[in-house]
């Protein structure tokens, strides 16, 4: 699976991510947040109340390998456990992944789905 595919899958279908491995990004995200906060004991403490950090050492664990691991082995857990809900939004004549799921341009060569589709005015 490519970087672009990997953050293409966390961005727009990150509700299907399981909750282990959601907790486990944001605790990376927030953990930098929080060393520069003045009083980050408290921060932390809020954040973890929020389910933004953790203290689980299982959830910890699973950052073992590395913040980019965890984000390929989360988006591979998504389109294994949800294969029927996460679609690319790939375009028709260069084959390129869409910048969003709801694009209808491709950003590398131009090409625009609304003008092949001819939809009746009412």
């Amino acid at each position: 699976m490519t970087a672009e595919e990997v953050n293409y899958i966390i961005s727009y279908f990150s509700n299907l991510i399981d909750r282990r491995e959601a907790i486990a990004l944001s605790h990376h995200f927030y953990s930098a947040e929080v060393k520069s906060a003045p009083d980050n004991s408290s921060k932390r403490d809020w954040l973890i109340k929020k389910e933004k950090m953790t203290d689980d050492p299982e959830i910890l664990k699973l950052l073992d390998a590395g913040y980019e691991q965890l984000r390929l082995s989360a988006a591979e857990n998504v389109l294994k456990n949800h294969p029927g809900k996460v679609f690319f939004n790939c375009c028709k004549i260069c084959g390129k992944l869409a910048r969003t799921p709801r694009a209808k341009q491709c950003r590398f060569c131009g090409h625009d789905w609304l003008k092949t589709i001819r939809c009746p005015r009412f």
